[in-house]
């Protein structure tokens, strides 16, 4: 089966939880979707691991890992097709300080010789194998370096290679302020996408609007949003219409609340409220006069009542139902 990663939706810690992938499946059929990254050494030894990487159908959907580890790697992309995922993605470009500890993320582009290896030990389990990686790291742009990242990587066969235009800056900064200080560079990633024709490239970094992400997926195999949709989710609406040509943009109506109600209510005492509800409360993005509802649902966290939670997710849409048409 061809995968189609014409739109996808980033993998984000804390962010992209099977919650959260539930609502975007609801919005968007066809997304390319995420989950969080999650340590090679945790989806193999967590006794919790059904919950963090349930996967309930929400295809096509990859499964990130973050690790250096050969063996532990094969052992995560074994797991990966046992959990019915289409593709497994090893993080090459998250910077932050704990996941350099852990000898993984963006300081492994310093070593391209051990991320081929990596790759090469996910393969041949029946499943995509990917990377996700930044176009060079430390403050100055070079993109001789780049190419030979990818040049070395290409070796193992790799495929598909999702790109954050940005370097990764790994001292002195935060992973927040990585995601907008360095400076974007899409001509790179244009340019090692014609050096390397057989391989998909997939764009991200700096993509703030579905508008935009539109006319960047002409020069590329595909756009990759996070910020966007972490903070908007319901802008998924839009997608299945302009990427995938689907008549119209995604209702929002009273069963979709149901559907996603109904997914969550089984999981309450495993997870708390808030984090199964953090997705959905992005409804109230942009929206007016929508204060009311806010104060009601956070009162109705603290007090764990789903049942009223649900009843006032329901009377806010059916009160601003002509801002989801």
């Amino acid at each position: 089966m061809t995968l189609n990663r014409t739109f996808c939706v980033a993998p984000m810690m804390g962010y992209t939880t099977p919650y959260a992938r539930k609502l975007y499946r609801i919005l968007s059929s066809h997304s390319f979707l995420f989950t969080e990254m999650i340590a090679s050494k945790t989806l193999i030894n967590s006794k919790s691991r059904d919950l963090i990487i349930e996967n309930d159908f929400h295809n096509p959907i990859a499964l990130q890992v973050g690790g250096s580890d050969e063996s532990d790697l094969a052992l995560c992309a074994k797991i990966a097709k046992i959990y019915n995922y289409d593709e497994i993605n090893l993080n090459v470009g998250c910077p932050s300080k704990a996941v350099q500890k852990g000898s993984f993320g963006a300081c492994l582009m310093n070593d391209k010789n051990l991320v081929r290896r990596c790759i090469e030990s996910m393969q041949n389990n029946n499943i995509e194998v990917s990377i996700k990686c930044r176009i060079g790291l430390g403050k100055k742009l070079n993109y001789e370096f780049f190419e030979e990242f990818v040049d070395e990587i290409s070796k193992s066969g790799i495929k598909v290679i999702y790109v954050h235009a940005r370097n990764a800056i790994l001292k002195g900064i935060s992973p927040k302020a990585n995601r907008t200080i360095p400076e974007l560079n899409y001509n790179f990633v244009k340019k090692i996408k014609f050096k390397f024709p057989k391989i998909k490239f997939i764009l991200n970094g700096g993509i703030n609007s579905i508008d935009k992400a539109y006319k960047l997926s002409s020069s590329f195999d595909g756009v990759m949003l996070g910020r966007l949709i972490q903070n908007n989710p319901f802008c998924l609406r839009e997608v299945d219409k302009i990427f995938f040509k689907e008549n119209k943009k995604k209702l929002l109506n009273n069963q979709k609340i149901y559907n996603y109600f109904d997914y969550i209510k089984p999981r309450i005492g495993h997870e708390s409220i808030f984090r199964l509800l953090s997705p959905i409360l992005q409804i109230f993005f942009g929206i007016p006069n929508s204060k009311e509802y806010k104060i009601r649902i956070h009162e109705n966290i603290k007090n764990k009542n789903i049942e009223l939670l649900e009843k006032v997710f329901l009377e806010f849409l059916n009160e601003k139902k002509h801002l989801f048409v």
